[in-house]
Parts: C-alpha cells; structure tokens; sequence
C-alpha cells in the first residue's frame, strides 16, 4: 500500500495589463468595464464546437488550475472523474484514465503528439511542466476516432496559448510564484503577450526546484524519500496574425527536467526536449462549401538520460514529426460534420544498460469522418476512421547486443468507427 502526504503549499497569480488609450464617451467606458460570461467551449473530442457533445470530457482551467497544479500532469489532474496517476516519486506521474495508463491514453500539446518516452515506464515523466499550462482537457473513454488507436483510454490535451487564435490588441503579462508543500517547492512562472490587433507575440518561461519528498513515519516525526528532488525550467516563444480569415502562427518551446527516480538513491534523470509547431485556421467567405480549414505541424526533439552516479548509464531518443488538417463542412439541412487526415512518423531508441525495445522507426496515417445530425430533440453522432500503421525495428543492428534478434516489419490496418446520441 502506498500512503502519500501533501503539506499545504502558497500560490500567488499577479496578473497585469496595459492597452492603447482613445477617446472614448464615458458610458460606454461603464459598459465596456462590465465583465462578459461567455460559455465554456470544449475542443477536445468535440471537433464541431457544439455546447452539448456525446464524451465525458473534464477541463481544468483558470483558479482551478491554479490551485492544482503540481509537480507533474499526473498529480495535476489527479482527482478528476474518472482521472488518477501512476506514481514514481513526486516528479513523475502520467495520467490514468479509468484505470487505462500507458499507451492507452494519448497525451497531446495543442492538438500535436509529443513523442516523449512516458509512456514505457513509471519512472519516465511526460515532458510537460504544469506551470506553463493555461488549460488541460481530459477525454474520458475512447477518442480512437480522432486521435488514433493508442487513444483507446482516453485524451489529455495540453493547450496553451502561445499562438494567438483571436484578434490580440495591447498587452498582458501574468506571474505565478510558488512555495512551500511536501517537496519544499520552489516555483516561478511568468508569461506575456502583446498584439496590435493582427500581429501578436506570447513569451513565456517557468522554472521549479524541489527538494527531497517528505512523508510521515511510525514514529510520528516526518522523513523525506532519498532521491526525490528535482528541478525544472523551460520556456516558449510564439509569433502569430488573427484576423476575421483565421489565424496563422508559429512557436518554438524548450524544457529541461532533471529528477531523482526514488527506486534507487544514485539515479538520477536528465530529460530535455525540444518542439516547434505551426497553427493555422482559415474561414473562408459566407456561401463556400466549407467553414474552416486548420492545419497544425510539429516537429519534436527528445533526449532523456539516466545517470547512475555521474555515468550516463541508458539514453533515450525521441525524434518525431505530426500533421493533422481538419475541414469543417457547412450543414446540409440537420447534417454537419467535419473530414480530416493525421499523419505522424517518429524514431525511437533506447541505447545502454537498461534498453528494453529494439530501436524502431514508426509511421501513421489515417483519415477521418465525423457527422452529427438532429432529428428532432435526439442529435446522433457518427464517425468512421481508417489507418495505416507501420513499425520498422533494427534489431541488433541499432546496438541491442543481441537481445533483440533480426531486424523486423510490422504494419496494421485498424478501422474505427463510433455511434452516440444526446438527448
């Protein structure tokens, strides 16, 4: 049985924003200083933007955010219907959905595939800092329709907002300071953006320190987990234009994470990782086919060593690239739906002591089909999704030492397809 202890931990947001001045009637200053509710919008799992949509989705976001986060996405989203967290030691923790883990649940950042190595092992932690987070979407239950077959568990979609999607005009700036907890954290984070209404720029960067993890003892006085601490610091730019046609933009985001892995007191992790990304949508004239096009790419660069002592004793590599373009068509008296293709091709090895898989280069494709229609007070939903998937292994020719025989091919042809409705 494990037993976990949390002390309180003090979090402080400061956020401040500054705009261009004008000449403006004092009442509609007044009204203007009003708060605006708008409903919340789901996009994960929910490709036509529609209020009331079939998947139990959670999203955190906001105060709630704030007040979660934690050390790792697993901790952070802990807690959630439906939603807990593997555990290896306070810096790594990858979301379980529905006693789903691993390969099962597809972990994204902005709709892209991170290619990190999380989901081998426990001890391995999603190359993703909560403190840059601005909001989490958890699909719960199988999106393998839109996402492919290792989202049988479940989505957890990172979004950020360092391509801006809307108009942007003036500044903002938010600080986040963070202290105290079970790990004695140490956190900071900080982000601005700034537009002159079609061009806009978002900076931001975070940096955590954490020292070894305290836990209650028999003897009523408390201990730390030799081998718990760790530290953290990454940080993104992003350059995009927003109009009424759409949005287009560009981000490039660095993150280092160096963490002790608790199952032995020498070994100690050092992950980096690397992404650029381009977004895009594009909303054509009133009277054509289609409402939009998006277009997301990415390109991502992983490394993650396991020192014992001061040896490098087991390097992983991760290198990948992913696309995916949606076209939301108009509705067709009661039908509208969206048609897309995704494709990703990725490289993975695992040089060293512990290497366990063969290195492997991986290839998908796929095309997709959603449609909802409204008869009456029942809306249906249904999709379809055919791929093809590859894996290519080196075998010993990668450096296996020959635990991993001859090189060998592999390629699969899965078909999904789902049905709901909502009342």
């Amino acid at each position: 049985m494990r037993h976990r202890f949390h002390a309180p931990a003090f979090a402080v947001a400061l956020c401040t924003l500054s705009a261009a001045t004008a000449q403006a009637d004092p009442v509609d200053l007044l009204a203007a200083a009003e708060p605006k509710k708008l409903d919340p919008l789901v996009v994960t799992g929910n490709p036509l933007r529609d209020k009331d949509f079939v998947a139990p989705v959670s999203v955190l976001k906001d105060e709630e955010m704030l007040l979660r986060r934690a050390g790792s996405l697993g901790d952070t989203l802990a807690g959630l219907a439906g939603v807990s967290s593997t555990f290896f030691g306070p810096n790594s923790g990858r979301p379980i959905i529905r006693g789903l883990d691993g390969d099962r649940v597809r972990i994204l950042s902005n709709f892209g595939a991170s290619f990190d190595a999380s989901s081998l092992s426990f001890d391995h932690s999603p190359a993703i800092d909560p403190l840059a987070v601005e909001r989490v979407e958890v699909l719960r239950g199988p999106a393998a329709l839109l996402y492919g077959g290792t989202a049988i568990g479940g989505v957890v979609n990172i979004i950020d907002r360092r391509v801006a999607r809307e108009p942007l005009s003036g500044s903002g700036a938010i600080v986040e300071a963070r202290s105290g907890g079970a790990e004695r954290e140490n956190g900071l984070s900080a982000a601005l953006d700034a537009g002159n209404g079609l061009f806009a720029i978002h900076a931001d960067g975070a940096t955590r320190e954490t020292a070894d993890y305290a836990v209650p003892s028999a003897a009523g006085r408390g201990k730390r987990i030799v081998n718990s601490a760790g530290d953290s610091k990454g940080g993104a730019i992003g350059i995009s234009a927003a109009a009424d046609w759409g949005y287009a933009g560009i981000s490039r985001s660095e993150h280092r994470s160096q963490y002790g892995t608790v199952a032995e007191p020498d070994v100690r992790i050092d992950m980096r990782q690397s992404r650029t990304a381009f977004e895009s949508e594009w909303r054509p004239a009133a009277g054509a086919a289609f409402e939009s096009f998006s277009l997301r790419a990415g390109h991502t660069v992983y490394r993650h060593t396991e020192f014992e002592g001061s040896t490098a004793g087991t390097i992983f590599d991760s290198s990948g690239s992913d696309l995916r373009i949606e076209a939301r068509h108009r509705a067709l008296g009661p039908l509208a739906g969206v048609v897309g293709v995704q494709g990703d091709r990725s490289r993975f090895s695992a040089l060293g002591e512990e290497a366990f898989v063969p290195a492997t280069e991986s290839r998908n494709r796929a095309v997709f089909l959603f449609e909802e229609l409204t008869t009456g007070a029942i809306k249906w939903s249904l999709g379809l999704r055919q791929e093809q998937n590859r894996v290519a292994s080196s075998g010993d020719t990668g450096g296996g030492n020959g635990r991993f025989g001859v090189a060998r091919e592999r390629r699969f042809n899965p078909t999904s397809a789902s049905l709901g409705a909502t009342l």
